[in-house]
């Protein structure tokens, strides 16, 4: 039979089966049964376990009460939900009552200490139909709260960039949902099933307007939106059931369509590495890592945001330029707002900590501190000339009844007020009540301190100690040797291996004073301070508000910065569909190099009148793939508002940016490195417009050689007649640069290399007209450190594969040229008709033009065998076939 202990943890875990139960125990949380062993495995601590009866013993695995916050961060981060059950009953009387207090889950986060200061920390909710999928997200650290849908035309390509921008912790999908559509969601988000109900529309629309206290939801522009509300009523709903006091937060709804900013597609972001390296997967490498210099951790939030929604809006666009262009111009100015901003902390964070009624004092204090700089920094932006930023001024709000209320309500830790009391919370004369307490025991504190003094000098126990713990209240301590010094009215109280602690009739009259006041002064201290949390939380809004502006004045600044530092310029951007870059560098490559030489490139391409697609050929290692993304990159940064690594940038606004860079097999699924690139090179085929910009690297290249060739030159025919796009597209098809004669729109550039002194390559890293006809594949490899036997070894097979090569096509060439003989006229030889030659031909080739002169000087007619037909072009050939017989048929 379980004890009552035992049938109580039972009874609240079968209430939560799905989660770990963090059960109190005095100065623990206890864990049982499987969860002890879940807990003992994932936080490292110790399983052992305890009797409850005669004959059951259970597991157990405890952490003490302190460190709460941090093994919970650890067992939220592997994906578990996790049930706080507090103690909430009076100790002492039967088993203590106790409650589940909090359900913390990856994405119901509010506490500092688990979250990223500077990113956001996203639930998303996901539900689709056949004409609509819908998508809410929800950060309940700062209250950000959206929802956007997607037709059934932009599914599924649009659902999975957007959700790889918001980059969730948490998604919320409804029971049964079909687990093969929506395996783009990141092996790091944690899955969360809600039943039917969560998001069936009319109980989901029910629930957003009693929760905004309004009869439709016409004012946040998704009530023709029924997925849409469907998803952000399951949020409301799963924060119902986890921690209500997050609903709070939640203030409004903002409604958006992806379409409203440059689309960047899932592929497109990783590709250009804009949040994290490919590689690395951390924020070094990406362009966030060299665009991020903000100061405040809402700054950097708000930049992660900026960078993945490029505008399309010409004017708002215009006046973030020239919001960035004024701090540029001015090292003085900028370096004045970056000292403004030092001083802040997380503005955003702490106002929803107070609006939750969780932010301690130190937050609400530090709150204080930070609207006291707001002045300041609005004067320092009314003194600007850029709209944007006498913009941001109106929105600073220093909210001075908030810092009058902290002012008056709260003393700092440590801070000691008139009477030299240094443990208060709450300030002296702003609840009458303490006052009288604090007043009532300022003598017997003052007794206390003096206590060990006196007693010293009237015991002459130099040693003698006057000391507190929660367990034995107030004692004096006198060591085993000074025991027989002990006066008289000393009443023992504790024994200890080399002491004895006593206590005295006064010490006890004084101390069962002040623990009454003590106990009713933490009471009351509590009250009034929750209320005073709950008075600073009917200015939310405005905190908010606010910290948005705070945010976007620390990004402005960090491009500001970003831009001087790096030598950037501001970009000209039109409606137009052209882009000419001049002195283009890649931003993030540059930055890596650390001050070392980056070779810079011009792009130009106008899809409406000159060229639209470039073709760029060259060596591996030449630069390739970096010119490319530079390309796409400087694209982006112009549209975010940003200045641009270039000496000079015309831009016509792009509404997506595609990029197929490289390809990775998804075995999961049973498709092929080949099958993949294909896929998103149709994706791209399918969805790009005139004012796109796509970016391919290599395509076909995934199957064999005709193949892919024959792909590549369909895919390239296509975006120049149809899509009209502007396009590059790098290849090693060398071959594809003899389509630059059959299309009027397509430039064919190559990578410039030249011929170093031990008979290499130099890589020059400068795009130049012109195609150089072979990869170098070999040499690269010999880079890389393959072995020298396996690089004299392929240098040997690629010499017989190209004199295959070259004898085939000369075979092909000289069957071609008889076929076309055979139709031609005028004159005869043999009874054949034979086709007049022109008298000079344009020679390809060192071997031909020498050949050509010892038969056109006449001299001795060179034998075959002496001519290197690995060193002819074919048309050299023909040219030489025709000399000999126009020689021959004048003897």
């Amino acid at each position: 039979m379980p004890t009552p202990a035992r049938q109580q943890y039972l009874q609240i875990k079968s209430q939560y089966p799905d989660a770990i139960l963090l059960y109190q125990v005095g100065d623990f949380y206890e864990t049982f049964d499987e969860d002890a062993h879940i807990a003992s495995r994932e936080l490292q601590i110790v399983l052992t376990s305890r009797a409850y009866g005669e004959q059951e013993r259970v597991p157990l695995a405890g952490i003490p009460l302190h460190a709460l916050e941090n093994y919970v961060g650890k067992l939220v981060q592997r994906g578990y939900k996790v049930a706080v059950c507090d103690q909430v009953g009076e100790v002492g009387k039967g088993v203590v009552e106790r409650a589940v207090t909090r359900i913390l889950t990856a994405g119901t986060l509010s506490e500092p200490n688990l979250l990223p200061a500077r990113q956001n920390n996203y639930l998303i909710a996901i539900t689709g139909g056949r004409a609509q999928t819908g998508l809410a997200a929800v950060d309940v650290s700062t209250g950000e709260f959206t929802v956007t849908w997607f037709t059934s035309d932009e599914m599924p390509v649009a659902l999975e960039a957007e959700v790889q921008r918001l980059s969730p912790v948490e998604c919320l999908l409804v029971e049964g949902a079909n687990k093969e559509a929506y395996q783009f969601l990141a092996k790091t988000v944690t899955i969360t099933h809600c039943p039917p109900y969560f998001f069936e529309q009319e109980a989901a629309q029910n629930r957003l307007c009693r929760h905004f206290g309004v009869q439709s939801l016409e004012a946040y522009g998704c009530a023709q939106a029924p997925r849409a509300i469907a998803a952000a009523g399951a949020i409301i709903g799963y924060l119902e059931k986890m921690n209500q006091a997050l609903l709070s937060l939640l203030t409004g709804l903002r409604s958006y369509r992806t379409t409203s900013y440059m689309v960047l597609d899932a592929h497109t972001q990783r590709n250009l590495e804009l949040l994290q390296g490919t590689r690395s997967g951390i924020v070094h490498g990406s362009l966030l890592s060299v665009l991020d210099r903000t100061i405040t951790p809402m700054g950097a939030r708000q930049l992660r945001k900026t960078i993945t929604q490029p505008l399309l809006d010409l004017s708002q666009l215009e006046a973030r330029l020239t919001g960035v262009e004024e701090l540029y111009e001015s090292p003085a100015l900028r370096s004045r707002f970056s000292m403004s901003l030092q001083a802040f902390g997380d503005l955003e964070r702490i106002a929803g900590r107070v609006r939750q009624g969780t932010a301690v004092r130190n937050e609400v204090v530090g709150l204080r501190d930070y609207l006291g700089l707001i002045p300041q920094l609005r004067e320092l932006l009314l003194g600007c000339e850029a709209r944007l930023l006498r913009e941001l001024a109106e929105q600073l709000d220093p909210c001075p009844d908030v810092a009058e209320l902290i002012g008056r309500a709260l003393m700092r830790a440590g801070e000691e007020d008139e009477h030299g009391d240094d443990g208060r919370l709450i300030r002296p004369g702003f609840h009458a009540e303490l006052d009288e307490l604090f007043a009532s025991i300022r003598g017997s504190r003052h007794w206390m301190l003096t206590l060990e003094a006196r007693e010293r000098e009237r015991t002459g126990i130099k040693s003698l100690k006057v000391g507190f713990n929660k367990v034995v209240g107030y004692y004096i301590e006198v060591s085993k040797a000074n025991m027989k010094l002990v006066p008289s009215d000393y009443m023992r109280k504790q024994t200890l291996v080399n002491a004895e602690r006593f206590i005295t009739p006064e010490l006890k009259e004084h101390e069962a004073r002040i623990l009454s006041a003590n106990e009713r002064i933490e009471e009351v201290e509590k009250s009034v301070y929750v209320d005073v949390l709950r008075q600073l939380g009917v200015f939310y809004e405005q905190l908010m508000a606010t910290a948005k502006a705070v945010a976007w004045v620390d990004v402005l600044l960090s491009l500001s910065e970003v831009a001087a530092h790096q030598g950037y310029v501001r970009p000209v951007v039109g409606h137009g569909r052209g882009l000419e870059i001049v002195g283009g560098r890649h931003p993030v490559v540059e930055y890596a190099l650390d001050g070392d030489v980056f070779i810079p490139n011009d792009t130009m391409l106008d899809a409406e009148a000159g060229t639209r697609v470039l073709l760029l050929t060259g060596p591996n290692m030449a630069g390739k793939s970096t010119y490319l993304r530079q390309v796409a990159l400087i694209t982006l940064m112009a549209q975010i508002g940003s200045f641009v690594p270039a000496r000079k940038v015309v831009l016509g606004l792009v509404d997506r940016i595609f990029t197929r860079v490289g390809a990775e097999d998804d075995i999961a699924s049973g498709k092929s490195t080949f099958m993949v690139e294909m896929e998103e090179t149709a994706t791209i085929l399918h969805h790009a417009t005139h004012h796109s910009l796509i970016i391919l690297d290599e395509i076909g290249r995934g199957t064999s050689t005709y193949d892919g060739l024959a792909i590549a030159r369909a895919v390239v025919e296509h975006l120049h007649h149809t899509t009209g796009a502007r396009t590059l597209f790098a290849t090693h098809y060398h071959e594809l640069s003899e389509m630059a004669e059959e299309l009027p729109h397509l430039n064919v550039y190559t990578m410039a290399i030249s011929d170093d002194e031990q008979g290499g390559i130099v890589f020059l890293h400068r795009v130049t007209p012109g195609s150089i006809g072979r990869s170098y594949g070999v040499h690269v490899a010999k880079l890389a450190g393959m072995p020298p036997g396996i690089v004299r070894r392929a240098e040997e097979v690629l010499q017989q594969l190209e004199q295959v090569t070259h004898s085939r096509e000369l075979q092909t060439a000289l069957v071609a040229r008889e076929s076309a003989i055979s139709t031609m006229a005028p004159q005869k030889r043999n009874g054949r008709k034979i086709a007049e030659r022109p008298e000079r031909y344009a020679w390809q080739s060192e071997e031909a033009q020498y050949v050509a002169a010892m038969l056109e000087q006449g001299e001795m007619e060179p034998e075959l065998d002496d001519i290197d037909v690995c060193a002819i072009t074919p048309i050299d050939a023909l040219n030489l076939l025709f000399l000999l017989q126009k020689k021959r048929n004048k003897r």
